[in-house]
Formats: structure tokens, C-alpha cells, sequence
């Protein structure tokens, strides 16, 4: 299960790579429309969440059913893009620099590979740590974090400073402040809402207001996957008309943080606010993030990089919603720990029958909140399970309540980095394309632009 759960987390890595290919084989003007595109034509796999609780519902398939269904859902599009994507041939690609596979594997950039990965895993790992295993304070949590970011910070020094032939962190690139560096901003700030909010989301709605069935939790939990099939409608019917790439982001992003900001007022009886808040919500999520792979492969000197700069966004998106997520997770549940005694002693006061001093038990019940945790305790009841159940909604709803008001700090970041960039070049947005495919090798290459072209001629 492990090596397994590695081969998939490795694969689903190199899928963000689709994101370049979408845009390198079109035109450039077209770029907008073909990520927009791209993220509707995903809409099967927004199917996911309801599959999932299906397979919950009908256990008498099997746990190993929910990874045949993956395995036979990946393998037949893995099959039909083996029949038609057929990108530039590793001979194409140096057919003028004439380097083997093995001199190119040589000239990689392991020691940033080992720093970023070794920096990232301590960093979240210390996070995830915080609140939950070891208290803050403790060195199991300051030593992975303090060591974490010196990794990081070693990282950045060595990309700036070493004689690298591929380095995985460009100067290059990073020099170009507004147009790469505050995109990527845009990118890991957006990861931290996009994310984090497929984690919190759910768990919110299963929390307060699905009950037991899975089938609904399956519905509520697709809240998401329909917002973000409305962003694809928006990125390709509004998004790509409009131009002013800076300020669209900027509107994006103040949407988001006002949305986010607005789920913390969420309260039981607000089911249909907290509907159409998060559906709302995921539709203002994805359109950044779609708008920022665009800028970057339009805004970088060599198209040859528009792999490494669209590669760089997807990690700093991941990155950011790594980090949100142990955040978010670890504020969410420090906040019911320290709300959960509280409620439960409110709801049950009433409750003259139930004895004072099994109410520490019924605490640490409620804190379970299962039906054997419960029945362990001393005179316990219908009535106060039914108070102490009503008790755990309410301790998550000021939970929740803190974390989402956590979230207005990272919008506002966003933002930030959102006024910060720049608009694309509209002498970048032209007929030509990237590469050419191995299969339109026959064609005249008027209309593909050579990729070693460093620069766009005014």
C-alpha cells in the first residue's frame, strides 16, 4: 500500500505537467482557451468524491474495488493519449545540441532536487507535528520546522550562486520579479485557499450537515468539482476575451478572501449559505491558478521553459496547500479541543438526570464522538448523546470559525502578490506555437515558433 501510494503520488505529479503540454501546442493566443478547456474536459473526474462514498456505501465490493475503478479509469486515457499525443521525439528536441539522455541526466540539479524535497518534508512534517503529537514548544515540532527552512534557504543560495549547466530553480527566471516571481506568489498563495479548501470544505459539510449517509456526503462533497467546472466555463467564455491578466487576478483574489472570509459566519442551520458560499467560492479558486500557468509560459524569454515555469507554479501550488493544510487542520482541531469541554457542559446542564461526575467522561466521548465511546460512559442516555452530539457541531462551528478567519491572511497575501505582477505582453499573444508535433512533421513550420527563439521580435 505504501509503494503503491508513492507510485501514484509520482504520477499524479507528473500529471500537473499536462498544463504545459495543453499550452505549448497550440497558439500562443490561444493559450487561455486551451488551459480553460482543459480543466472542463476534466469534468469525469469530478465524479470522484461520489464515487468514492459509493464505494463506502456498497462495502460489499471491497476496499481493492475503489483501485481497480482508478486503475481502469487511468488506463484507458492513458491508452487513447498513447494513440494521440505524440510530442517532439527526444532526437527532435537536441537534434542541435546532439546531447545524449545520459550527459543530460548527469547535468540535472540533484542537490537543489535533495534541498527543496528535504526542506518541504521537514518543514510540513513539523507543522503536522504542532498541536496534535508534541505541543508547539516542543523540539519534535521547532527542530523539523527550523531545519525545514534553512534547507530552503540554503536552496536559494546555492541557485543563485552555484555554476549550474539545468538548475531547478532558474535565476534566470526569478529575475523577472513581476512577470515569474509574484506570479508563483499568486500561485502558492492561491494553493493555500485552492487546497486547503478541498480538505475543509468537505470535512465541514460531513461535520454539520450530511448525517450518516454516504451517498449524501457524496453529493455535498461535490460542491467543489461543480465550482471549479464553473471557473473552466468562466476562464474560456470571459477570462480569455478580457486581457489585463494583473487585474483579473486581483479581482479573483479579493473574491476569494471575501468568500473564504464568509464561510467563518457559517452556522448549523446554514446549510444553504454554506452551499452556495463554497460552490461560489471554488469557482473564484481556479481561475488564478489557470490565469498564472498562462502568464508564466507567456512572460518567460526561451519557450523551452515553459515546462520548468509551468512545472515551478504546480509545486508552488502544492506547496502552498501542503502548508495551509497542516495549518488549517491543526487550527481546526486545537479549536475543537479547546471549545468541545465547554459545549458539552452547556448542552448537558439541563439535563438534571445525567450524574456531575461522569461529565469528564462524556467529554472525552464527545471528543471520540462515536457510539462505543459513548456507551462507555455513566449514565449515559438518548437524551444526553442527542445534547452531546449537538454540543460537538457547535464546538466545530467555533473551530471552523477561527480557521476561516485564519484563511483572510493568506487572501491577503494573494493579493498582494496579485497587484505585484504584470500583464501579459500582447506582442506574445500571436499565431505561433511552441512545438511542433512528431506527427506534423510533414507540415510547413511556418506557423511554429522554433524554440530556441530567446526573444519576440517587436
Amino acid at each position: 500500500m505504501i509503494a503503491s501510494g508513492v507510485i501514484f503520488g509520482i504520477g499524479s505529479g507528473f500529471q500537473e505537467m499536462a498544463y504545459a503540454c495543453i499550452q505549448e501546442i497550440v497558439p500562443n493566443k490561444w493559450r487561455v482557451y486551451a488551459v480553460g478547456g482543459f480543466e472542463l474536459m476534466a469534468i469525469t473526474s469530478f465524479l470522484g468524491p461520489l464515487c468514492a462514498f459509493a464505494f463506502i456505501s456498497k462495502t460489499a465490493l471491497g476496499w481493492r474495488a475503489a483501485y481497480w475503478y482508478m486503475c481502469g479509469f487511468h488506463g484507458f486515457f492513458g491508452i487513447f493519449l498513447a494513440l494521440t499525443y505524440f510530442p517532439p521525439s527526444f532526437k527532435t528536441k537536441h537534434r542541435t545540441d546532439g546531447k545524449t539522455k545520459w550527459q543530460l541526466v548527469k547535468e540535472l540539479d540533484f542537490v537543489s532536487l535533495f534541498l527543496f524535497s528535504l526542506g518541504c518534508l521537514l518543514f510540513l512534517l513539523g507543522i503536522n507535528y504542532g498541536g496534535k503529537q508534541y505541543p508547539w514548544k516542543s523540539g519534535h515540532v521547532i527542530g523539523p520546522i527550523v531545519v525545514g527552512l534553512l534547507s530552503l534557504i540554503a536552496l536559494g543560495f546555492w541557485s543563485a550562486y552555484a555554476d549550474l549547466k539545468y538548475p531547478l530553480m532558474p535565476r534566470r527566471l526569478f529575475k523577472k520579479v513581476r512577470r515569474f516571481t509574484m506570479v508563483l506568489g499568486v500561485c502558492f498563495c492561491g494553493g493555500m485557499l485552492y487546497y486547503s479548501m478541498n480538505v475543509l470544505g468537505p470535512r465541514q459539510s460531513q461535520l454539520l450537515f450530511t448525517g450518516s449517509d454516504p451517498i449524501t456526503k457524496g453529493l455535498y462533497a461535490e460542491q467543489i468539482p461543480l465550482g471549479t467546472i464553473i471557473a473552466g466555463l468562466i476562464v474560456v467564455f470571459i477570462c480569455s476575451h478580457l486581457g489585463h491578466e494583473r487585474w483579473q487576478l486581483v479581482f479573483f483574489e479579493v473574491c476569494q478572501t471575501a468568500l473564504i472570509g464568509s464561510l467563518a459566519s457559517i452556522g448549523l442551520d446554514d446549510k444553504i449559505q454554506a452551499i452556495c458560499t463554497v460552490v461560489a467560492l471554488s469557482s473564484m479558486v481556479t481561475p488564478p491558478q489557470l490565469l498564472s500557468f498562462t502568464m508564466l509560459s507567456l512572460g518567460i524569454d526561451d519557450q523551452v521553459d515553459i515546462g520548468l515555469a509551468v512545472g515551478l507554479a504546480s509545486t508552488f501550488r502544492l506547496l502552498g496547500g501542503a502548508v495551509a493544510t497542516a495549518i488549517y487542520t491543526a487550527i481546526t482541531n486545537n479549536g475543537f479541543a479547546s471549545h468541545i469541554a465547554s459545549t458539552v457542559t452547556d448542552n448537558v446542564a439541563p439535563i438534571y438526570s445525567f450524574p456531575s461526575s461522569s461529565l469528564p467522561a462524556l467529554i472525552k466521548a464527545a471528543a471520540l464522538n462515536t457510539a462505543a465511546a459513548y456507551k462507555l460512559v455513566p449514565g449515559i442516555n438518548p437524551q444526553v448523546i442527542a445534547a452531546a452530539q449537538s454540543a460537538v457541531k457547535q464546538a466545530y462551528v467555533s473551530a471552523f470559525h477561527t480557521t476561516y478567519l485564519s484563511a483572510i491572511a493568506f487572501g491577503g497575501l494573494a493579493i498582494v502578490s496579485a497587484i505585484l505582477t504584470k500583464d501579459t505582453d500582447v506582442r506574445m499573444k500571436t499565431g505561433n506555437r511552441a512545438v511542433q508535433l512528431e506527427n506534423e512533421k510533414g507540415r510547413k513550420e511556418e506557423d511554429v515558433e522554433v524554440a530556441e527563439t530567446k526573444e519576440v521580435e517587436s
